[in-house]
């Protein structure tokens, strides 16, 4: 089939149209960049599955920034089932906004990171992450630039998402994902939580390479699972589509190649970024720091996964080289 069931079906290079010879130069791209697991599907077969440092497929590890992509699938699934509208007022459940100037920033601003809630580095990757309620630190800040004026890759109001998510489902936004989409794919994962017991929405799922493989099969198949719609097509592909004139390269907390990269909101960095130049244009990808990478190639019906934190990697953000490296290489590995 499509998809696996509880075991990935698994298939020879050969039998779904790769060539060994560029998946070895795949495997020695995330061997030099220190992974700690590889897995490449194609045609919804398992072909790669590789480890390293001790590493089996049942490690689960911090997956960082690729958790926003979940995120944006959970807010999809809470549409689908008549829970939410991505174009209401995010303050209908943060009712903390009504009356203020965030009143009307919707959900869409937050999952396409236009929503001009505050953003400055240690209010965002210290105090926020070290927050005892990290949720409720991130709806009681401040209104910074009105709505749809800048795009601003902000932690904080993408963690807002987390009770958005609660107060309109009426559950727990881990308990929601256990239920409504990791069952479903066979994922086995969890979210960490703050000590108040929020998940992070913006970092924090634990998984596995073979894990997180189910869920780039899930957006290559524009949300459907076998028989079964987990998240709508038209939701998946718009998640996946350039949701902003601010930045090119953005969907719903998903990552795009764009041809024309993307002009840095810090003034400090006023260059246009390109992304990945080598890769096909229309793949796309969770990513997060120390790139964890899951990378979907649409016209190759490929998935490619890549965590591991070491060195050699680096801290490169979104636009770095191992993305395209590996992209690129995965591509051209179909005989």
């Amino acid at each position: 089939g499509r998809v696996p069931g509880e075991r990935w079906e698994r298939a020879r290079p050969a039998d779904v149209g790769l060539d060994t010879a560029g998946l070895a130069a795949l495997q020695a791209v995330a061997t030099a960049a220190e992974s700690d697991c590889l897995a490449v599907v194609r045609e919804g077969r398992l072909v790669v599955d590789e480890h390293w440092y001790g590493h089996t497929a049942d490690d689960d590890r911090e997956v960082f920034s690729a958790t926003k992509s979940v995120t944006a699938l959970l807010v999809g699934i809470a549409q689908d089932r008549g829970h939410l509208t991505i174009d209401e007022p995010a303050s209908t459940y943060l009712t903390e906004w009504q009356g203020t100037a965030s009143e009307a920033v919707t959900i869409r601003d937050l999952l396409t990171n236009t929503s001009g809630r505050f953003w400055e580095f240690t209010t965002d990757y210290v105090e926020m992450v070290g927050a005892e309620d990290r949720s409720a630190f991130a709806i009681a800040l401040e209104q910074q630039h009105p709505p749809n004026t800048q795009w601003v890759y902000n932690n904080s109001a993408i963690q807002t998402l987390e009770e958005v998510l609660e107060r309109a489902t009426g559950s727990d936004m881990g308990e929601f994902a256990e239920e409504h989409l990791f069952a479903p794919l066979g994922m086995d994962v969890e979210f960490a939580r703050d000590p108040a017991g929020n998940p992070g929405a913006f970092f924090s799922l634990q998984a596995g390479c073979q894990d997180l493989a189910r869920l780039g099969l899930l957006a290559l198949e524009h949300g459907r699972w076998g028989t079964e719609q987990v998240v709508s097509s038209d939701f998946v592909i718009d998640a996946t589509s350039q949701s902003t004139e601010l930045n090119s390269a953005y969907g719903y907390l998903w990552w795009l190649n764009a041809e024309e990269g993307w002009v840095h909101p810090d003034p400090r960095r006023d260059t246009a970024e390109a992304f990945w130049p080598d890769a096909p244009l229309d793949a796309y990808a969770a990513l997060g720091l120390g790139n964890q990478i899951v990378v979907v190639l649409p016209s190759q019906d490929m998935v490619v996964v890549r965590l591991g934190d070491r060195t050699a990697a680096g801290a490169q953000g979104p636009a770095g080289a191992l993305v395209n490296e590996v992209a690129a290489a995965a591509a051209a590995s179909v005989a």
